[in-house]
């Protein structure tokens, strides 16, 4: 892991300190938390809010809310549907958290 990385991230995502569910730390996520963004994974969207979504998925550095179909990509992916259907994120947003909830542990360099 990146120390310089990880305090980046910590810093940037206080900036979304007021919406409980996106983990603070991505890489000390709550089991109950997780739980509960696994659950909205599958979540229908309407066609508006599936556009969204895409972009997300097209534009974030690892193509996805994670880089690989991890159990972090279903609580990801399910936190995307939350902040698009709970609070009308756009795909920019969306975007940005997961770009700053990478938890794999590399630099900016190791994105795809």
């Amino acid at each position: 892991m990146s120390m310089h990385r990880y305090r980046e991230q910590v810093e940037a995502l206080k900036r979304y300190s007021n919406i409980k569910e996106i983990p603070p730390d991505p890489y000390d996520i709550q089991a109950g938390l997780a739980k509960i963004l696994m659950s909205h994974y599958g979540d229908e969207l309407s066609p508006e809010q599936q556009k969204v979504y895409d972009y997300a998925m097209q534009n974030s550095s690892e193509k996805g809310p994670c880089c690989c179909k991890c159990w972090r990509w279903n609580t990801y992916g399910g936190l995307a549907k939350i902040l698009i259907t709970r609070y009308s994120f756009t795909g920019e947003q969306v975007t940005e958290v997961w770009n700053l909830s990478d938890g794999c542990g590399g630099d900016s360099e190791h994105h795809h």
